[in-house]
């Protein structure tokens, strides 16, 4: 078992949690930024009634609406047809990681060769000039 799951699971709740609290402050905000609009239309209009509406509070965070269950349906022809679709266009040849790790210890022999070359080459003049 990883001691680091439940620790990484508490964050990424914590992360969700964030993520919607913030989210259910911005539509708080954008509904009070509509209702001002609909105050300032209805004031150009002239339909206001000698006082101006207060400012709508800010809703209290409604639960969120549950996700309805994915349904178990047959598959349709459209599915079969993107399915066939997904097919026929589906990569065969290895993946771009695999070229370039090829190309790497490609480059990387060549390079350790001409190093060995030039060395062998230093040490043959080195010594043709010591005779």
């Amino acid at each position: 078992m990883n001691p680091l799951a439940p620790n990484s699971l508490s964050r990424l709740t914590a992360l969700v949690s964030d993520r919607l609290n913030d989210l259910q402050r911005q539509r708080a905000l954008a509904q009070e930024q509509v209702a001002w609009f609909d105050r300032e239309i209805a004031r150009v209009r002239g339909e206001t009634s000698g006082q101006a509406p207060a400012a709508a509070p800010f809703p209290a965070a409604a639960a969120p609406a549950p996700i309805p269950a994915p349904a178990n349906r047959p598959a349709s022809a459209i599915d079969q047809q993107a399915d066939e679709i997904i097919e026929r266009f589906k990569q065969t040849e290895p993946p771009l990681r695999d070229h370039v790790r090829r190309g790497c210890f490609v480059y990387f022999f060549i390079a350790f060769a001409l190093v060995g070359i030039a060395l062998l080459a230093l040490y043959a003049w080195h010594q043709s000039r010591a005779q």
